[in-house]
């Protein structure tokens, strides 16, 4: 047999959906769904299918609808009526209702499995279960392609990090009188040449006052960045001791560089990244189970969760020998064949044990743990959370961007939290990074429920606003009032949070017992502790 398409069409002969099988064009296609309406009206007969002078058309009705295979006249009839009988289960495995709408919502998983039963015009021998197993299957260049698409929205979230705190630096520069120069212009005026110094300050000196104004502080901050390594060099050689040389003056030179160490303290730029700390090792008593969690999410400005994902693993640390011959139950609940999560084990692991019972077990049961207490990771896993999902995202943000009616050029930020219901720990240390440098920001007490701080304010990392903690089930908002150009200029919004002490994990994975290799009915004692610390959440 040989089939040219297959074809969804309404009662009144409008098609909906067709696959062809065969090099032959839309418009033929169309001409015999046309034709093939004259001769179902026309026919008498009780038989599921007709023929014209070239084709032969096997349908199956179905509430308003055909499902019609267009063979060859010379095709086997009973293979048609068999292969007709696939098409119509694979297509109800799609739709719940014949509804005109639903089909065309489902066309590309319809179309897909038409494709599994029929390869170029020929049946395949595939049975319906084989048939949803293999567009169940997942595909490795997709997941190349969503990788590849993931790291190109994080540079381009990197830029657009870069580009606002350069815009920024532009305009408090601006603000402060400073002078933007080029590069050229840099090095001419940094140059140790005596001759370019003298025409730098000739210039000058026949330039706009405004021009001699910012050349003039330009130098004068030159010079006291100077002066503040030969006034440290002094106080280190004098031991910190005895006479100081203006030591009674507040004004002039000592005024000047308390000044100007201070403005470097806020606004460094060489300052840290922000980055959630790291607790002390654990004490291990023999066994010692960590279960870790990274968070990443990209939060809409509306508060919707655009994308999300979870990434945790498994610790194991054993400090005593005889405690090395262990094996690890994971809690019942936690379903290890669930495609949700993408479980990894060790290699030495014995992973068929792992997806069959839960069991955390090596390879060879004669083999023991490392018993160094250094930690092993056993067991890895991954989840994606879908669009719109947020149950992979422990704190729900939603922020509100407004000029503000009593201060020109400032903006009202205001953050409403929601603690995810999901998570039943606690928060500790959260930080918002507003990537703005500018010291004229506060926080507005009326709507300061978490005791929001703002914790520095330095180049690198703009505005860092800190709670130090947020409690479970937690629903409250936190307004600032920042000087801003643009509101694009706030955005994106760093958040950082951590807890190392929870009692839980977010994806529910943890621990039943620790039970000994050689007798399974003897259980090990064992500790477990869980931590969980974001990786690139944002607010864009």
């Amino acid at each position: 047999m040989v089939v040219i398409a297959v074809s969804i069409i309404t009662r009144q002969g409008k098609p909906l959906l067709s696959r062809q099988f065969r090099d032959i064009s839309k418009d033929r296609v169309t001409e015999l769904l046309s034709n093939f309406q004259g001769l179902v009206a026309n026919s008498s007969s009780q038989h599921t299918f007709v023929e014209d002078e070239h084709v032969r058309y096997v349908y199956k009705p179905f509430d308003d609808y055909y499902i019609i295979l267009i063979t060859n006249r010379q095709s086997n009839i009973i293979q048609d009526l068999d292969t007709l009988k696939l098409f119509a289960q694979s297509m109800n495995t799609y739709l719940s209702s014949f509804d005109e709408h639903e089909i065309f919502e489902n066309a590309f998983e319809i179309l897909s499995s038409f494709d599994e039963v029929i390869t170029m015009g020929y049946k395949e021998n595939l049975s319906m279960a084989q048939i949803n197993t293999y567009l169940s299957m997942e595909s490795h260049e997709e997941k190349i392609q969503e990788i590849i698409e993931r790291n190109k929205e994080f540079e381009a979230a990197e830029e657009r990090k870069r580009r606002a705190k350069e815009i920024s630096r532009k305009e408090q520069e601006r603000k402060m009188g400073i002078p933007s120069m080029g590069l050229e212009a840099t090095r001419f005026q940094s140059s140790n040449d005596p001759n370019l110094s003298n025409a730098y300050s000739s210039y000058y000196s026949q330039a706009s006052p405004a021009a001699q104004q910012s050349y003039y502080q330009t130098q004068q901050q030159k010079l006291m960045a100077a002066e503040i390594p030969v006034q440290n060099s002094v106080e280190n050689s004098l031991g910190g001791k005895g006479m100081k040389l203006g030591g009674g003056r507040r004004g002039g030179l000592g005024a000047s560089t308390a000044q100007l160490q201070q403005t470097k303290q806020t606004a460094s730029p060489t300052a840290p990244l922000l980055q959630v700390e790291e607790p002390e090792k654990p004490t291990n008593e023999g066994i010692l189970i960590s279960v870790r969690e990274v968070v990443s999410a990209k939060i809409s400005r509306e508060g919707n969760v655009e994308s999300s994902e979870l990434k945790g693993s498994l610790e194991l640390r054993v400090n005593d020998q005889e405690l090395a011959h262990a094996r690890i139950v994971v809690d019942p609940k936690v379903d290890t064949k669930d495609k949700a999560f993408q479980f990894k084990t060790h290699p030495n692991i014995d992973k068929s044990l792992f997806l069959n019972s839960g069991i955390i077990g090596l390879r060879d049961t004669q083999k023991a743990f490392p018993f160094n207490d250094q930690s092993l990771a056993v067991l890895r896993w991954r989840k994606v959370g879908a669009e719109d999902d947020s149950s992979l995202v422990p704190l729900q943000i939603s922020s509100w961007v407004s000029p503000s009616e009593s201060d020109q050029g400032m903006f009202d930020v205001t953050l409403e939290l929601e603690m995810n219901e999901s998570y039943s720990d606690a928060l500790e240390n959260v930080r918002f990074a507003i990537p703005v440098y500018t010291q004229n920001v506060r926080v507005n007490d009326e709507f300061n429920d978490l005791g929001a701080t703002i914790e520095s304010i330095d180049d690198e990392n703009g505005i860092v606003v800190k709670i130090a903690s947020i409690a479970v089930g937690t629903t409250a908002a936190v307004s600032l009032t920042i000087e801003a150009d643009l509101e694009d200029a706030l955005y994106p919004i760093s958040v950082l949070f951590g807890n190392h002490a929870a009692t839980g994990s977010l994806s529910g994975v943890s621990v039943s017992e620790v039970v000994s290799s050689r007798d399974e009915k003897n259980p090990l004692p064992y500790g477990s502790v869980a931590t969980l610390k974001t990786e690139e959440y944002s607010i864009e």
